[in-house]
C-alpha cells in the first residue's frame, strides 16, 4: 500500500507544483508494488524550492528507477529526507535532488531492507547537477547495499557525512563521503563495522587532485576490505578494545593513496591485549603511495574515574602503516587528574545541601514570623468580633512562607544554585506561667536548579527537590527572651549530568533527610518605637548515603555509593525593626555564620572521590517590610537576604498569613 497526497502520471508524489514551491510533503510505502518513482515534494519547473519533504518505505517493492526527498528543477533542495527500514527498492535513493540549485542539508537512512539491484543504482544525500551538495547525510545500519554511496555530489561538495554501522555491500560498490566536479572539501566517511567494498573515497574531485581537501576517513573496526583508496587526507584509525597484534584494520586489495595524509591514531577504551613495544597493523595495502611518520599521545577512560594514557608511533614501509605503542598506561596512565575531576559528580550533594538549608533558613525567619503573625491576626479577629481579646489562640491558623534564591557555594570549586522553596504551616498559640508558647506543624517543599565548576573547567549540572513535614515550635517569655526549635524530615531526589574524564556521565539519586534548628534570643525595645532582636540558632541538616548508577558513554554503568552528609552552622546576629504606624513596619539586620561540616564524599570500585565542602565563614544582610494585621484576611512579610563569604549570593522571601 502506498499512502500519499497525490498520484501523478504512474509516479507516487507526496505534493507536486509546477513552478512554485513543495514543502512538508510525506510519502509513506508499507507494502505491495509501486511501479512508478517517488518523490516526496516535486517541482517540475521554474525557480521554486523542494525543502522538508519525507519519504518513508517500510516494506513492499519500488520497481521504479528510484526515491527522491525533495526534487526541484532550478529551485533548491533542502532538508528533505529518506528513511528505509524495510522491502525492496530497485533504483536510486536520493535524500535531495536538483538540477541547477544546490542540495543542503538532506538525509538518507537506511536500516534494513535491499536498496538497488546494480551497482548502476546508488544512494546519494544530495545531489545536484550544477550547483553545490553541501551539508547532506547518508546514515546505513542494516540492510543490503548493491549500489556505490555518496554523501554529496554536485558541481562542489562540502561537509558531507556518510556512516556505516551495518549492512552488506556489493563487492564492487563504492563509498564516497563527495563525488564533485570542482572542488570537494572537508567531507567525512565514518566506518564503523567491519565491511567489504570495492572502495573508499573521501572527497573525489574531477578536477585534480588538488582540489581534494580536508576529507577524513574515520575507522573504528578490524578486519575492514577494500579495492582501493583515495582522496582522504586524514585517515584516522579507532583501535577497538580487543585489537591484538595479528589484527589488521584496512585491507587494501589495490591501491592506497595516502600521500601527504595525517594519520590519527585513537582506542575506544583500554586496549587489554597490547602493551607497550607491540605494533599493529593500521593498514595493509597491495599498493602504498606515499609514507607517514608521526607520534601521537591520546588518553582513553577505562571507568569513570580512570584514564588510560597511550602513546603511538605511526610509520610506514612498502606495504603497511604501523602503530608501535611506546607509552603504556603502566607507565602514564592511572587516576591522578582524573580522580580529582569525579569531584565534579559529588557536587550534588552540595546543592542539596544548600537546597535544604535554605528551607531551613526560611522557616527559621519568614516562618516563625508568619506564624506569629497568624495568632496575632486571630486575636485582632477575635477582638473585632467581640470577644475578649485573650493572648491566646486556641485553634490553629495558616499561614505560607514562599522564597527564591540564587546562591553559590564555595566548595573546594564552586556551585551555583537557582532554586525556591515553600513552607506551609497551622499556628497555635498557649500562654503559660512564663509567657506563650507558639507551635505548629509545616509542611515544605524545593528544590532548584544548579550547575557545578571544577578550577579546571569541568562542569555538571541537574536538578534537586526536596519534600517534609515538620514541627516548630517558640516559647516568648515577658521579658523579651525566647528560645526556639524545629525538626523536620522528608526525601530529597537529585540528578547530575556532565562530560569528565573524556565521557558523558549521568545519574539520579535519592535519599531520606532530616533537619533541625535551635535559638534563643531576645528582644530588646531601644525606643523611638524600635526593638532590637539578638538571637544565636544552631541549624543541623543530614542527607542520607545513597547507592547510585552511573551511566557513561565510554562503558558499562558503574556502581557508586554516597556517603551521609551532614551540616552543621552556627548563626550569631541581629535585627533591628522600626514601626512606622500600626500596620507597616521595616527591618533590617546583620548575621555571621559558621559551616562546620557539608563534606561530600563517593566511594567506586576500591577509590573514593575527592571531598567538596561547604564549611566556612558568611555574612549576611536582610531588609524587610512587614505588613502586620488589620481589616483585611491577609498580612504580608516581604523580606531579601545577602550573603558573603563561603556561601555567596542573595534571596527573596515572601511570608503570608489569612483567616477565614
Amino acid at each position: 500500500s502506498a499512502s500519499a497526497n497525490g498520484l501523478y502520471g504512474g509516479y507516487v508524489f507526496g505534493g507536486a507544483n509546477t513552478t512554485g514551491g513543495a514543502s512538508n510533503n510525506e510519502v509513506l510505502i508499507s507494502g505491495g508494488t509501486v511501479k512508478g518513482d517517488i518523490r516526496g515534494g516535486r517541482v517540475q519547473s521554474g525557480t521554486g524550492s523542494a525543502t522538508e519533504n519525507k519519504v518513508t518505505i517500510s516494506n513492499g517493492s519500488i520497481t521504479a528507477e528510484g526515491g527522491v526527498g525533495g526534487d526541484a528543477f532550478k529551485g533548491n533542495a533542502a532538508d528533505n529526507i529518506v528513511m528505509i527500514s524495510g522491502g525492496t527498492t530497485a533504483g536510486n535513493l536520493v535524500g535531495g535532488l536538483s538540477y541547477t540549485g544546490n542540495a543542503t542539508g538532506n538525509a538518507v537512512t537506511i536500516s534494513s531492507g535491499t536498496v538497488g539491484t546494480t551497482n548502476a543504482h546508488g544512494v546519494s544525500g544530495g545531489q545536484s547537477s550544477n550547483g553545490a551538495a553541501d551539508n547532506n547525510i547518508v546514515t546505513i545500519s542494516g540492510g543490503t547495499i548493491s549500489g556505490s554511496v555518496w554523501g554529496g555530489n554536485g558541481k562542489t561538495a562540502t561537509g558531507n557525512t556518510v556512516t556505516i554501522s551495518g549492512g552488506t555491500f556489493a563487492a564492487d560498490a563504492f563509498i564516497h563521503g563527495a563525488f564533485a566536479n570542482g572542488a570537494a572539501t572537508n567531507n567525512t566517511v565514518n566506518i564503523l563495522t567491519q565491511i567489504a567494498v570495492g572502495g573508499l573515497a573521501g572527497g573525489e574531485s574531477m578536477t585534480d587532485a588538488a582540489s581534494s581537501t580536508g576529507n577524513t576517513l574515520n575507522l573504528a573496526a578490524t578486519g575492514v576490505t577494500t579495492g582501493d583508496l583515495y582522496a582522504f587526507q586524514n585517515l584516522n584509525f579507532y583501535l577497538p578494545t580487543n585489537m591484538s597484534k595479528t589484527d589488521t584494520m584496512l585491507t587494501v586489495s589495490g591501491t592506497a593513496e595516502v600521500d601527504g595524509a595525517k594519520v590519527g591514531v585513537m582506542a575506544q577504551g583500554k586496549l587489554a591485549n597490547l602493551a607497550k613495544d607491540d605494533k599493529v597493523t593500521l593498514l595493509h595495502a597491495n599498493t602504498l603511495n606515499g609514507t607517514v611518520s608521526q607520534t601521537t599521545e591520546i588518553d582513553v577512560p577505562e571507568s569513570i574515574a580512570k584514564v588510560n594514557t597511550y602513546e603511538f608511533n605511526v610509520t610506514s614501509d612498502a606495504n603497511n602503516i604501523y602503530a608501535t605503542i611506546t607509552k603504556a598506561p603502566e607507565e602514564g596512565g592511572g587516576e591522578g587528574g582524573a580522580r580529582e575531576n569525579t569531584k565534579s559528580v559529588v557536587e550534588t550533594k552540595a546543592a542539596t545541601t544548600t537546597f535544604v538549608n535554605a528551607g531551613a533558613d526560611m522557616l527559621a525567619s519568614q516562618g516563625f514570623s508568619e506564624a506569629a503573625n497568624a495568632v496575632a491576626m486571630e486575636m485582632a479577629e477575635s477582638a473585632k468580633n467581640g470577644g475578649k481579646g485573650s493572648p491566646i489562640v486556641s485553634s490553629f491558623t495558616p499561614f505560607a512562607a514562599f522564597g527564591g534564591s540564587s546562591m553559590r557555594a564555595e566548595s573546594g570549586s564552586y556551585v551555583d544554585t537557582r532554586g525556591f522553596g515553600l513552607n506551609i504551616g497551622f499556628a497555635r498559640e498557649l500562654s503559660n506561667a512564663q509567657g506563650k508558647l507558639l507551635f505548629g506543624p509545616v509542611v515544605e517543599y524545593g528544590g532548584g536548579n544548579y550547575d557545578s565548576y571544577l578550577d579546571n573547567g569541568v562542569h555538571g549540572e541537574g536538578g534537586s527537590h526536596y519534600f517534609g513535614v515538620g514541627i516548630m515550635a517558640r516559647q516568648v517569655n515577658r521579658d523579651g527572651f525566647y528560645y526556639e526549635g524545629s525538626v523536620r524530615g522528608g526525601r530529597v531526589t537529585s540528578d547530575y549530568k556532565g562530560t569528565i574524564n573524556l565521557q558523558n556521565v549521568n545519574y539520579d539519586s535519592s535519599s531520606n533527610y532530616w533537619a533541625a534548628h535551635l535559638g534563643i534570643g531576645k528582644a530588646f525595645a531601644v525606643g523611638g518605637s524600635n526593638t532590637l532582636d539578638g538571637y544565636v540558632k544552631y541549624f543541623y541538616s543530614h542527607q542520607a548515603g545513597d547507592s547510585v548508577t552511573m551511566h557513561t558513554t565510554a562503558g558499562a554503568d558503574e556502581d557508586w555509593n554516597f556517603d551521609s552528609v551532614d551540616s552543621h552552622r552556627i548563626r550569631i546576629g541581629a535585627r533591628l525593626t522600626h514601626e512606622i504606624n500600626d500596620k507597616n513596619s521595616l527591618y533590617g539586620g546583620l548575621a555571621y555564620q559558621y559551616e562546620f561540616g557539608g563534606e561530600a564524599t563517593a566511594h567506586y570500585n576500591g577509590g573514593s572521590t575527592p571531598s567538596p565542602s561547604v564549611k566556612g565563614s558568611s555574612g549576611m544582610l536582610e531588609l524587610g517590610w512587614q505588613v502586620k494585621p488589620g481589616e483585611g484576611p491577609l498580612t504580608l512579610d516581604l523580606g531579601v537576604t545577602g550573603w558573603a563569604g563561603k556561601q555567596r549570593g542573595g534571596s527573596v522571601q515572601l511570608g503570608a498569613t489569612w483567616s477565614f
